[in-house]
């Protein structure tokens, strides 16, 4: 692994709920496949989350993030129909307090994806001022 790949590990997985802070609902560090998040609705209790998704390799994909009426697994239906999911394997979810607002799910996502480096985030939400205490080298 080179110093930009980052691996979907527990202390990565760690690190994510950790960067969620107060908005944290709880830790769930089983992984999930895309069919049984979309399929078995594995996350359903979950309206509000962070998202993080590797391949085959173990690698991170991709971090999102969903604050919606229904569940996290409608968000993910969406990435695969439109194709985009097609190199995830393992999906792990950072579940967030359902009425935590938007703007703070944003953050979230972008807190997180700065530190763990997704593959291919074309690009996350800002953090303004949050981003030069979050910087990694």
């Amino acid at each position: 692994m080179n110093h930009r790949t980052r691996m979907l590990t527990p202390d990565a997985y760690d690190t994510a709920c950790d960067l969620a802070g107060d908005a944290l609902l709880r830790r769930v560090p089983a992984a999930a496949s895309v069919l049984q998040v979309t399929d078995d609705k594995v996350w359903s209790a979950f309206s509000a989350a962070v998202y993080i998704t590797a391949d085959s390799s173990n690698i991170i994909r991709y971090v999102g993030s969903t604050l919606r009426a229904g569940q996290v697994s409608d968000r993910i239906q969406e990435h695969v129909l439109a194709g985009r999911a097609d190199l995830w394997i393992r999906l792990m979810v950072v579940p967030l307090h359902a009425d935590t607002e938007e703007v703070l799910v944003r953050k979230i996502e972008g807190r997180i994806g700065l530190v763990l480096r997704p593959l291919d985030n074309v690009r996350l939400p800002s953090l303004g001022r949050d981003r030069a205490k979050l910087r990694v080298r």
